[in-house]
């Protein structure tokens, strides 16, 4: 029974902090290009939170670095789809660049977990770390938006 009122809990945090998110980013659009420092600073909660819930982070990094790779990557096509069709541009960059993305950052994400697990790290993932880790790594990633109009 233990183990259901872990997943329990873990399920309820990601939910919880994604709602989190996306309040303090709709309240923080108003700032403008530095939201991008909003959504930067978000990124660190995910590991705070891996760590209360005792994950070792190395086991969390080839999520990260997934989470880094596919939103990078994923906002080039959005942004320039915004500059050339407005919000419908934006959201059709933003879906194919995912799509594309998400391919890419999976070869990394595999490859890093196979180099860890060669050097004798166990790299089994969990839910919660998973989760916490790809949030970590997309979120980070908005400090790029300050370099947008």
């Amino acid at each position: 029974m233990k183990r259901k009122k872990r997943k329990f809990l873990e399920i309820i945090t990601v939910v919880l902090f994604a709602i989190i998110i996306i309040i303090i980013a709709f309240f923080s659009i108003g700032l403008g290009r530095y939201v991008s420092i909003v959504i930067f600073g978000l990124g660190f909660i995910p590991l705070i939170i891996v760590y209360f819930f005792k994950i070792d982070l190395k086991k969390i990094i080839p999520d990260i670095i997934f989470g880094l790779i596919d939103n990078l990557l994923l906002i080039i096509p959005a942004l320039i789809g915004a500059e050339l069709f407005g919000v419908v541009g934006a959201l059709a960059g933003a879906v194919v660049g995912n799509a594309a993305s998400d391919g890419i950052a999976g070869l990394f994400e595999g490859s890093i977990s196979e180099w860890l697990h060669l050097k004798g790290i166990d790299s089994k993932r969990t839910m919660l770390g998973a989760a916490m880790g790809k949030m970590s790594g997309c979120l980070l990633v908005g400090i790029f938006l300050i370099f947008s109009k």
